[in-house]
C-alpha cells in the first residue's frame, strides 16, 4: 500500500464517494476478485482504476494488495482509456462524469474521433452535438461540475451560462449552489437577472451583493426549494413591477371570493392572455354540488367582476 500514491487522482472519473464498508467486508470474506490497475511512475504507482477497491483494503487495514500494473511506457491516452472504460462498462456514466471524461479525451482526440469511438469508450453512442456541448460545459470553472453532479445545475443551464463573462458565470454558480430548481426555473432566473442588470445598467456583482439577494440566498434556516421560490418572486417583481402589483391585487380579490382550497382560480399568465380558468375536483356528488354552490355564491361578489374588469 505504501507504494501507491493515494493523493494522485488524475485518472479518477467517478464522482461517487460511496461507503466501502460492504466492499471491504466482501474482499475480506471472498478475496479480491478483480485487482486494481496501477501505473508505475518514479518511485510510486498511481491508480488508474479500482479506487474503491484500494479504499476498501485501507478500510481493512491491509498493508499489501494485489494489483495489475501497466507497462512503464504506457501512454497517458491509454491510461485514460483504461480509466474511462473500466467505469463506463460497469454502469452508465452520470452527466458530470461524461463531462469530465470528454474533457480529458479532448486533449488527445478531435470531437469527431470521440463520437466515432464513443461506443467502445463509453458503452453508448454519443452524437456530435452532445459531445460538443459536453466539451463546452467542461470549460466552465470547477464548481460547475460539482453542481451538475449534485443536481443543482442542469446541462441546459450550464450550456446557457457558458457564453457569459467570467464574472457573471461565477455569480450564477454561487446562486445555484444555494437553491434547488428545475431546468426551466434555472433558465428563468438567468433570464431575469440578465434583463434586470442590462435594463437598469447595474453591475452584476453589485446586484448579487445587494442585501436582499444575500439575505435570501444565505439564510441557513431556509430550505433550498423555498429559496428558489423567494428568489423567483423577488426577480419577477424587479423585472415586471407593474405586472407584479397587478398580480397582487388580483390575488387579493380572489381571496375575497372565499373559494376555499378545492377551487383553483387561474388568471392569464402575466395577464397577457384573455382567458381565465377555474378547476376543481370532487369524489362524490355532494362535494361536486357544494363546490358548484360556492361558485354560484361567488357570482354575486363584486370582487369577481373586478377581476374580469379591473
Amino acid at each position: 500500500m505504501s507504494d501507491i500514491d493515494l493523493t494522485d487522482d488524475r485518472y479518477q472519473m467517478s464522482f461517487e464517494e460511496t461507503s466501502v464498508a460492504f466492499l471491504a467486508r466482501s474482499i475480506k470474506e471472498t478475496g479480491l476478485m478483480c485487482p486494481p490497475l496501477v501505473r508505475p511512475t518514479n518511485n510510486k504507482c498511481i491508480i488508474i482504476s479500482g479506487f474503491n477497491r484500494i479504499r476498501a483494503q485501507l478500510y481493512n487495514n491491509e498493508t499489501k494488495i494485489i494489483v495489475n500494473q501497466t507497462p512503464p511506457d504506457t501512454s497517458d491516452y491509454r491510461c485514460l482509456l483504461h480509466a474511462i472504460t473500466a467505469l463506463a462498462f460497469q454502469r452508465p456514466l452520470t452527466h458530470a462524469e461524461l463531462i469530465r471524461c470528454t474533457g480529458r479525451l479532448s486533449f488527445f482526440l478531435e470531437k469527431e474521433q470521440i463520437v466515432q469511438k464513443s461506443p467502445a469508450i463509453f458503452n453508448t453512442e454519443l452524437n456530435a452535438r452532445f459531445v460538443e456541448d459536453l466539451i463546452t460545459i467542461g470549460a466552465l470553472p470547477d464548481p460547475a461540475l460539482a453542481l451538475i453532479h449534485l443536481g443543482n445545475l442542469t446541462l441546459n443551464t450550464a450550456k446557457k451560462i457558458s457564453v457569459c463573462e467570467t464574472g457573471m458565470i461565477n455569480i450564477f454558480l454561487k446562486i445555484f449552489s444555494q437553491i434547488k430548481a428545475s431546468s426551466s426555473k434555472q433558465l428563468e432566473i438567468i433570464q431575469y437577472i440578465m434583463e434586470i442588470v442590462a435594463r437598469d445598467a447595474i453591475d452584476p456583482t453589485n446586484f448579487f451583493n445587494a442585501k436582499e439577494i444575500q439575505a435570501l440566498l444565505f439564510d441557513e434556516n431556509t430550505a433550498p426549494g423555498i429559496k428558489t421560490t423567494l428568489l423567483r418572486t423577488y426577480l419577477f417583481e424587479r423585472r415586471f413591477p407593474t405586472i407584479f402589483k397587478t398580480h397582487q391585487r388580483v390575488q387579493e380579490k380572489i381571496s375575497a371570493l372565499k373559494l376555499g382550497g378545492n377551487i383553483k382560480f387561474l388568471p392569464p399568465e402575466n395577464f397577457e392572455g384573455q382567458y381565465y380558468g377555474i378547476s376543481f375536483k370532487a369524489k362524490r356528488y355532494d362535494e361536486f354540488a357544494a363546490t358548484v354552490q360556492t361558485l354560484h355564491t361567488a357570482l354575486s361578489n363584486p370582487a369577481l367582476k373586478d377581476i374580469f374588469h379591473p
